[in-house]
């Protein structure tokens, strides 16, 4: 009786992470490694940002590892959510991440987020099981975790600053550039007293995203550009393995590929306007910018999912974001909504937050996800004290 007690509490708890993705063919463990840190993202659909380049967040190296070849400086990225809050309390799904970014070559690093673990947590906070009679056997806390490192490299951001230097590559990159990158996921979850444990496993990630600019005028008041990205994610179908009790249980953490497709159309460039406005020139690049996005989502042999967005930024600064996410045989259906400040000073310092309320399928009707992001440009830093 006390081993069915168990089973039935583990999957209790699955549920409010599963349910926000398909009911399908394919079963997976971890789920919650499916969740998307990045609520900027999160606005555009559920699993979207596979191909945005311009949002420089760590959280947003979960959709494709190869967008670290666009980052710059030392970035902290956190995230602390309420998960299905209005159906369960006490379990917080949690990131933290650090990005270093030089030249064209990007990292990735877990950081301690609010339940001090490194990188994404699914904290269940403390179990009791019981017996039939109510009465308390035991209690544990329990939590899901997985620590992403990776590694993004732009391919002409590299050879024009270590291989060749030529103006050529330069005016190359005005209307294209292409990234590669490569990420390993850490998953564990802890054990549970003596009833319930699972083994470490670690996934393997690739993916790639190309920059198209074919409008790039000089002056560069108007400027539009095209990028397309795609991740494969745990290429080589791990498993992990669960122990419940003495019986052992074998499922496959989430694999398979995320696209995107993304364009954004930016206006007026504020150096233009240095004389006039000269604070300006300081803390933004263009007065108005439009983003759109589709991107889509196929895991194991489960129906795909898409999600599409807009965005629309003044001065760099403030974002309003509204998209649609579609999982039909998830049953989450619906309409993103959010919004976000960005506080940036020359390139060098920078501050973002963002928000959003999103669908959350048949347990909830709507989540929310906010997320903060400080960035530094040690190297600029350094030039602007001088």
């Amino acid at each position: 009786m006390k081993k069915k007690r168990i089973i039935f509490i583990i999957v209790l708890l699955s549920m409010f992470s599963i349910c926000t993705f398909s009911y399908a063919s394919t079963e997976f463990a971890g789920i919650f490694t499916l969740i998307n840190p990045s609520a900027t993202n999160v606005a555009f659909g559920l699993e979207s940002g596979t191909a945005n380049i311009w949002d420089k967040s760590p959280l947003g190296v979960w959709n494709n590892p190869a967008k670290l070849g666009y980052y710059k400086g030392i970035a902290y990225g956190n995230s602390h959510d309420a998960w299905f809050d209005n159906v369960i309390k006490g379990i917080y799904h949690d990131s933290s991440y650090l990005t270093f970014g030089w030249n064209g070559i990007g990292v990735l690093l877990p950081f301690v987020n609010y339940s001090n673990k490194l990188g994404t947590t699914l904290d269940y906070g403390e179990v009791s099981i019981v017996d039939p009679y109510d009465f308390t056997i035991n209690t544990f806390y329990l939590y899901e975790t997985c620590g992403q490192f990776a590694f993004g490299i732009n391919y002409f951001e590299f050879v024009k600053n270590f291989i060749c230097k030529e103006e050529t590559i330069s005016k190359i990159q005005k209307y294209v550039d292409f990234s590669l990158g490569t990420g390993f996921d850490y998953f564990h979850k802890v054990k549970a007293d003596t009833f319930f444990s699972s083994n470490k496993v670690t996934t393997a990630n690739i993916g790639g995203n190309l920059r198209l600019t074919p409008i790039n005028v000089d002056n560069e008041n108007l400027k539009f550009d095209i990028s397309l990205g795609i991740n494969f994610i745990n290429i080589f179908k791990s498993k992990v393995t669960y122990k419940v009790d003495e019986v052992k249980y074998k499922y496959y953490l989430p694999y398979g590929n995320r696209t995107g497709v993304a364009g954004k159309l930016s206006f007026i460039n504020i150096k233009n306007l240095a004389d006039e406005y000269p604070l300006f020139y300081d803390i933004s690049k263009y007065l108005f910018s439009i983003y759109a996005s589709y991107d889509n989502s196929k895991y194991g042999d489960n129906p795909s999912t898409w999600g599409k967005g807009i965005e629309l930024t003044l001065l760099d600064i403030f974002s309003w974001r509204s998209g649609e996410y579609n999982d039909i045989d998830g049953h989450i259906v619906g309409d993103c909504k959010g919004w976000g400040v960005n506080l940036n000073y020359k390139d060098v310092v920078s501050f973002q937050y963002n928000y959003v309320v999103f669908p959350g399928g048949e347990l909830q009707d709507t989540q929310e996800k906010n997320d903060v992001t400080f960035n530094v440009d040690i190297i600029k830093l350094i030039n602007e004290l001088k």
